[in-house]
């Protein structure tokens, strides 16, 4: 959903939904990758769906917002930035 922020349905049907963090577009090569990557991270962390899809959708738009993919460092930083999503 790019700027739109993301949405989540997990297998009984439960929705989750995140608006996009603020950020400038720099690339978005790898983007879809990293927010599955960032998902996969954060479930296998603490097992919440909720979680792990918002550490999925930060890391996404890390990676959007930097020239390459996203640093462990840009991710943390996007999500301290964005704390009210």
């Amino acid at each position: 959903m790019a700027g739109d922020g993301a949405v989540l349905i997990d297998e009984n049907g439960q929705e989750y939904r995140s608006k996009a963090p603020k950020g400038k577009l720099r690339n978005s090569v790898g983007a879809g990758d990293s927010m599955v990557a960032g998902f996969i991270a954060g479930y296998l962390a603490n097992g919440s769906y909720e979680e792990a899809f918002q550490m999925g959708v930060f890391t996404g738009s890390a990676s959007a917002f930097s020239d390459n993919l996203a640093t462990k460092e840009e991710v943390l930083a996007l999500m301290a930035q964005n704390a009210q999503i």
